[in-house]
């Protein structure tokens, strides 16, 4: 019996002292698209990032990538880039991602130029689980009237509103306005 009460306190003394190396010695995990020197790393983005388009269908792959690149806008305004480049970055990654997983974005269009009504609600879905940097990017991406302020009612709205805006980036774009 004794024995197995010095293993026992053995392997909580093991515990602890792992829990302290892990404590003291922080390990550092990264997630998100790969980045280089000079940015997003386009080649391995498009080698490496495979969605299960023919398990989960075209519309929801689509849905999916284009849902980055409303992400990936928000997450380069946070870095300190004006709209247009940061616009610019989305677009490259946006472009990677299509690419690398067969994609055509002129699928999410209907007839009207408009993007079709199931996939537009799967964007929007996917775009707000990166609400909170939408929400730090706002203030940045909004120029309010001189004497407006951005109050927090104000912000909460226009962060709503964000994956719409996005979105009509695309329909303005395809409809030629």
């Amino acid at each position: 019996m004794f024995i197995n009460y010095e293993f026992l306190r053995s392997s909580i003394l093991n515990k602890i002292l792992s829990l302290i190396f892990v404590l003291i010695f922080p390990i550092h995990a990264y997630a998100g698209f790969p980045e280089g020197e000079n940015g997003y790393e386009l080649k391995k983005i498009e080698q490496s990032f495979k969605l299960p388009c023919s398990e989960i269908g075209k519309d929801k792959c689509l849905a999916r990538v284009i849902s980055m690149g409303g992400c990936i806008f928000s997450f380069e305004i946070n870095k300190g880039k004006d709209n247009e480049a940061a616009l610019r970055k989305s677009d490259e990654v946006l472009i990677s991602l299509l690419d690398g997983n067969n994609l055509d974005i002129n699928n999410i269009f209907a007839k009207d130029g408009s993007i079709k009504s199931e996939i537009r609600i799967e964007i929007i879905s996917r775009i707000n689980f990166c609400r909170q940097a939408i929400k730090e990017a706002i203030p940045n991406l909004v120029k309010l009237p001189e004497g407006m302020e951005m109050t927090e009612d104000r912000l909460e709205i226009l962060t709503d509103t964000y994956p719409q805006y996005y979105l009509q980036m695309f329909e303005k774009t395809r409809k030629g306005n």
